[in-house]
């Protein structure tokens, strides 16, 4: 028994330090060096749209930062900070558990030390060796630094979102609190919950997602005692009033997208500390003259309560995004427009008479038809369950009244996006041989299926537009598929390409002689001589 116990012993040991080997010294998290700054630029390397960058920061001692605040934070991201050696074994447990299942890293089960260590030591590679790695520093550095060193380190480090790193630059980013006494409980909630996903959970971009994950810290605090029931109530209640982030930058939507790619393809670290040049697939060029295109075309019609619009040019051969518009005026914000929302990204808006051509896609593809199959512009009625009978039209004239052109093709019908012939294709394939049609182009996109009717043909279900404009990529690419890129190349501090996105792997999703029809018939609408000709 004591040879086994001995044996199982030196095995410990040499585990421990197979992964201690070659680590760094839990003291270095007082002494690590100065990141450097990653620039993203045009196609052509020669207009700077942002700079991502670790200096916004300002140092600060944890005397300074409210009890409540520390409180918060231990409560939505360490319960047990206060009493574990570094690493909390339950944690641990149920995330091994969790990525067992699954195959994968799904879920940390990270301290608030080895958070620390992760994002100034180690990185953020998805890797279970890492994992153990930080598991040794975080307990290592627990014997090094007290509790109140690690914490003030770690409220100093953390990063916030909007190139906010440490908690005073973030009270300044979102609230312009300089005095970290004058926060809320509601605020410091907010705060407190951005680490684990800045962009998801980012109240400049993303509201919805920054009050729901602020109910669920002031929830967490109750649940641990540290407030009562009725505080967190009246802190849930608080409206969040946000500044938007004062760093200067050109394309702002295309650049928070190309920030997303970025951090997904390389690691937040890297996209934030590695000094990499980041040469974006967007035509300078190109660019201005697509924000003037929407900002004319809503200023002719705001007559009509037109208020706001978005636009993506993508190139369909690599999938290259050239132009991307999310909104009027990013910096405008009124009770009709938020222009800092993304409308070409993140928005899902009803595509109406565009989607049309899926409808007659899932013709081809289901049911045999062509671009001359015989089809009927007839109005019809049709139960719809809710005691009135679904009438469809087609859209009025200049007149006011819709009109009916009996028997046509389908190339007249998508020509002129006539409603009634695109719902007798819906009525014979069915809304989910449609959805199937959009999945086969390599949307990931799903609706509430029993939520949708025949209108879902002509465009009644929601789509971004980003995931519209790839769509229509793949049958101006004879079907084949390009997954679009904000990216062409990723560069490190010394130069060298370490990220190559010029030449895209495409496969073929669409039969390239149905993809070949459909843009011919899209092409009818350029003739300047063409008409309504049946």
């Amino acid at each position: 028994m004591l040879a086994m116990l001995a044996m199982g012993g030196v095995a410990a040991a040499a585990v421990f330090g197979y992964f201690a080997a070659d680590l760094p010294a839990a003291h270095d998290l007082a002494s690590v060096p100065i990141p450097l700054s990653t620039h993203i630029y045009d196609r052509s390397g020669e207009h700077l749209l942002y700079t991502l960058e670790e200096e916004r920061r300002e140092l600060i001692g944890l005397d300074k930062i409210p009890q409540k605040m520390q409180d918060a934070t231990v409560s939505i991201e360490d319960k047990s900070f206060w009493s574990n050696p570094g690493i909390d074994v339950g944690g641990i447990i149920r995330a091994f558990n969790a990525n067992q299942a699954s195959g994968k890293i799904t879920q940390g089960g990270s301290t608030i030390t080895q958070q620390l260590i992760k994002t100034r030591l180690l990185g953020d590679e998805p890797t279970f060796t890492r994992k153990i790695k930080e598991a040794i520093l975080a307990v290592e550095a627990t014997r090094t630094f007290s509790k109140k060193q690690i914490l003030e380190m770690y409220f100093n480090q953390i990063y916030y979102g909007n190139q906010a790193y440490g908690i005073r630059a973030a009270a300044k980013t979102y609230f312009g609190i300089t005095d970290l006494s004058k926060l809320t409980l509601g605020q410091e909630a907010l705060l407190a919950g951005l680490p684990q996903a800045p962009s998801a959970y980012d109240p400049i971009q993303n509201m919805d997602g920054a009050k729901a994950r602020r109910a669920d810290v002031l929830d967490s605090m109750v649940e641990n005692g540290y407030i009562t029931k009725v505080e967190a109530d009246t802190a849930k209640d608080e409206p969040i009033k946000v500044q938007a982030a004062t760093t200067s930058l050109y394309a702002p939507h295309f650049t928070f997208r190309v920030r997303e790619q970025l951090i997904r393809d390389v690691g937040e670290k890297a996209a934030y500390q590695g000094g990499l040049t980041v040469l974006t697939s967007l035509d300078w060029n190109m660019q201005q003259l697509a924000e003037k295109e929407v900002k004319d075309h809503v200023d002719a019609l705001k007559g009509n309560n037109v208020n706001n619009a978005a636009m993506i040019t993508l190139d369909p051969t690599t999938g290259e995004v050239l132009a991307y518009v999310g909104s009027y005026d990013y910096y405008q914000h009124t009770a009709k427009m938020q222009g800092d929302y993304d409308h070409a990204g993140i928005a899902l808006r009803q595509p109406g008479s565009t989607f049309k051509i899926f409808t007659y896609l899932t013709g081809f593809l289901r049911a045999g038809m062509t671009a001359s199959t015989r089809l009927y512009d007839i109005e019809w009625e049709l139960p719809d369950g809710s005691g009135k009978p679904y009438h469809p039209h087609d859209a009025p004239q200049g007149d006011g009244k819709s009109q009916q052109h009996g028997p046509l093709t389908i190339r007249q019908a998508l020509r002129e996006s006539l409603n009634l012939p695109a719902l007798q294709v819906t009525r014979t394939v069915g809304v989910d041989a449609i959805i199937d049609t959009i999945h086969q182009m390599g949307i990931d996109r799903d609706w509430d299926r029993s939520r949708l009717g025949l209108s879902f043909g002509i465009g009644a279900g929601e789509m971004r537009l980003i995931d519209m404009a790839s769509a229509y990529q793949v049958v101006a690419n004879l079907g084949v598929r390009v997954e679009p890129t904000l990216i062409m190349k990723i560069l490190d501090r010394d130069g060298k390409v370490v990220r190559d996105y010029t030449k895209p792997e495409g496969r073929q999703v669409i039969d390239p002689r149905m993809a070949w029809v459909f843009d011919d018939i899209l092409k009818d609408n350029t003739d300047p001589n063409g008409s309504f000709v049946f």
